[in-house]
């Protein structure tokens, strides 16, 4: 039967970490608090951007503000303390100062147990929003959709 008849979500094709959940994340029900996955959604993001040349702390040196301006996460199933996630992050192609990414945060056995999507914009030093990337952001996004180009082809 295929992903969409049976109601299952194909893993999301994009960079991936591993975290580990621990104790302290959990809430009295005996799973993750829902304010964490923010965290680990700006874990993965953090280590993909780093992984293309570019932090949060590189970003404001440059003299860039890159906030959230939106967040979705749609719960599917319970994260339990002392398991590990695997949290994939894949870039939608930019096209303006915009940075949309899409999240999947899995169990080792690959059950989906959230999926989320992140936008931020990009804003200079005086606070104005900006229309285009900047050419070292510019950089950043081509390199990381031509690292997700290259998945497209895996299994």
């Amino acid at each position: 039967m295929s992903a969409a008849r049976t109601g299952a979500v194909p893993p999301l094709k994009g960079f991936s970490i591993e975290i580990p959940v621990r104790f302290a994340e959990c809430d009295s029900y005996g799973v993750v608090w829902h304010g964490h996955y923010a965290l680990y959604l700006e874990q993965v993001r953090e280590a993909l951007t780093a992984r293309f040349g570019f932090t949060a702390a590189k970003a404001l040196t440059a003299g860039y503000k890159i906030p959230i301006t939106r967040m979705e996460v749609r719960y599917r199933a319970p994260v339990l303390v002392d398991t590990v996630v695997t949290v994939t992050a894949r870039l939608r192609p930019p096209e303006v100062a915009r940075f949309v990414v899409d999240y999947q945060v899995r169990t080792a056995g690959g059950q989906l147990l959230a999926d989320a999507v992140t936008e931020q914009v990009v804003v200079n030093p005086a606070g104005d929003l900006l229309l285009t990337l900047p050419g070292d952001l510019r950089r950043m996004a081509d390199g990381i959709l031509e690292y997700q180009k290259g998945m497209e082809g895996n299994s």
